[in-house]
């Protein structure tokens, strides 16, 4: 059957050299430094590459790379979250910038705790600062060091909630220190607390469960957006252009796609590749005419 899926992805994605040059154009996508940006990008990287596009990638925060984006120095950046995250970054610059495709919606960051710890003890971020709480839990609050844009909310929500009067404290760890570390913590059945963002490979597990933020420190949800500068459309195959703007996803899609990378010790570029293959309906919508 897999064979199969593979077959009918390379014939699909032959179809994509159809009335293109291969120009051998670089393109350069930029974005953020998490998994599942990570896994979002790769899927861009498989259709532009089977394009003939040569594809560079770029990581960082996201108003470093809007401001390259910008200047022309990468010709798309995902993902922009609108309308709460990214809007005053995106704001600065949005003159010479286009949205070109939601990415997938729903996208949101909040607290998480594990599903053993009782509803009716721990409902909201308020409720962490409850004297019965505060004596069962770990305040050491961790956070995967390559999420800026998630560091800069829980910091945000650390105020909002006063938590440090409360002895909680943040600290960043490496991403296998941050995976080790929960993975222990589940084990051992801690009561603890963790930021988390939907879509992240997480939110497959079932293994959390988010906390009420009343007051809305993380924002709401948003919309994940590819952006591109008005001058890549130039640069780029009318039809190839037109396959992007059509590649709307899920965060279920996005977290599948870092889940097997993680599971299979893949980078995202081959998950990406897989994905597609037992994907053939949605890829053959994305290269449609229609």
């Amino acid at each position: 059957m897999f064979k199969k899926l593979l077959l009918i992805f390379v014939l699909q994605l032959g179809m994509l050299f159809f009335g293109n040059t291969a120009q051998a154009l670089s393109i350069k996508i930029g974005h953020n430094d998490t998994s599942y940006d990570g896994a979002t990008a790769a899927l861009f990287k498989v259709v532009f590459e089977r394009s003939g596009y040569n594809v560079s990638e770029i990581k960082g925060d996201s108003d470093v790379l809007l401001s390259m984006l910008d200047r022309g120095e990468i010709d798309f950046y995902l993902s922009a979250w609108l309308p709460g995250r990214d809007a005053e970054s995106f704001a600065a610059y949005q003159e010479n910038l286009t949205l070109v495709t939601p990415l997938y919606e729903n996208a949101s960051s909040f607290f998480a705790v594990p599903r053993y710890i009782p509803q009716s003890i721990v409902t909201t971020i308020d409720d962490l600062s409850k004297p019965e709480v505060i004596e069962r839990m770990n305040k050491t609050i961790v956070l995967d060091e390559r999420d800026g844009a998630l560091g800069k909310l829980t910091k945000h929500a650390f105020q909002t909630y006063s938590l440090t009067t409360s002895g909680y404290a943040l600290m960043t760890m490496t991403p296998q220190d941050w995976d080790a570390d929960l993975t222990r913590r589940l084990e051992e059945k801690i009561w603890f607390t963790v930021p988390m963002t939907k879509p992240h490979l997480l939110n497959l597990t079932k293994k959390f469960r988010f906390i009420k933020d009343p007051q809305e420190a993380f924002g709401g949800r948003d919309t994940a957006w590819l952006v591109a500068n008005k001058k890549t459309q130039k640069k780029i195959a009318s039809h190839i252009f037109e396959i992007i703007s059509k590649m709307e996803l899920s965060t279920k899609w996005v977290a599948e796609i870092d889940q097997m990378a993680y599971e299979n010790d893949w980078p995202h570029y081959v998950a990406a590749r897989v994905w597609m293959a037992a994907h053939p309906y949605t890829v053959e919508y994305w290269i449609s005419s229609e």
